[in-house]
């Protein structure tokens, strides 16, 4: 099924509702038209899609970022009736437009915004089938993958585990199989947390260290990649909470050492994902030594 742009009455600034024409324009073809009346009717569109694309360069300046992918929206469906389905205008806008859709999803989850954020990736998934605007199939895998990825974040954080083991299994695969989609390590981390919530620690595990030696090959092609050096302290400490699990203690003491190390070095002793990964170390070396008491 291919995407169509909404024609649901989304928000604008003003909290009116803007209603797309559903009237049929004239393809644009070149620099002419037919007739008078049809370049009539596409200087019309063109004017209208300036008009657009000005209300969301302005929202978005604004910082309103919910509000201004609406005239988005709206942008896509206008060059569609100027340049046809199948032009290149239409998947350029279609790319911006499912980025902005995952982003913008995102930040509702974070504000527990939760049918903003589920209808923001059901569309940015339907914008990136296979029959859909997005034709050039290196970039709407990785886009896919990306809303994927946040499509198991999102029924995590709703509580839903397998299905978001479904979709992180869907974007791991498509990452593994792709050397445009970028994010495996990611992905294996998010899967370690999921696997963690349904106890099972040993998958968990695994995950977590894929994403540890993923992350270890990255900073050593390009040892200036700092985010990946700040995703490498959730990775050991990752790592760390599974053994902890498995009751592998030594192993987990000195997971915990590697990720308050390199906490330490990315964002500084004082701050609070320094603190919270020492807190867990804490808390660990308590368990441990009680449990070494325990043990005959």
């Amino acid at each position: 099924m291919s995407y169509r742009p909404s024609r649901s009455n989304s928000r604008q600034a003003s909290g009116r509702a803007t209603p797309v024409e559903e009237r049929q324009i004239p393809v644009w073809q070149g620099n002419s038209f037919e007739d008078d009346d049809e370049g009539e009717q596409a200087a019309g569109l063109m004017a209208r899609l300036v008009e657009v694309e000005q209300h969301f360069a302005r929202l978005k300046n604004q910082g309103q970022h919910l509000e201004a992918l609406h005239f988005m929206e709206l942008s896509v469906f206008l060059r569609k009736q100027l340049y046809g389905a199948e032009s290149e205008e239409v998947a350029m806008a279609c790319q911006v437009f499912t980025t902005s859709c995952n982003t913008v999803a995102m930040s509702c989850l974070q504000r527990d915004d939760y049918e903003k954020a589920h209808e923001l990736l059901k569309k940015a998934e339907l914008l990136t089938e296979a029959r859909g605007y997005i034709q050039e199939d290196r970039t709407r895998l990785k886009l896919r993958a990306v809303t994927y990825n946040n499509l198991g974040c999102f029924y995590k954080r709703r509580g839903k585990l397998f299905s978001a083991l479904q979709y992180l299994d869907k974007a791991l695969k498509m990452e593994l199989s792709s050397s445009e989609v970028d994010n495996p390590a990611g992905t294996h981390l998010n899967l370690c947390a999921t696997l963690s919530q349904l106890d099972r620690h040993a998958p968990a595990l695994e995950h977590a260290q894929c994403a540890l030696e993923l992350l270890k090959r990255s900073i050593e092609q390009d040892p200036n990649a700092k985010e990946q050096a700040s995703i490498l302290a959730i990775a050991y400490h990752n790592m760390a909470v599974e053994q902890e699990h498995l009751g592998q203690w030594r192993a987990a003491m000195d997971s915990y050492r590697h990720s308050v190390g390199v906490a330490e070095q990315q964002w500084g002793p004082a701050h609070p994902k320094t603190q919270a990964i020492k807190n867990s170390w804490s808390h660990a070396k308590k368990k441990a030594a009680q449990q070494e008491r325990l043990d005959p």
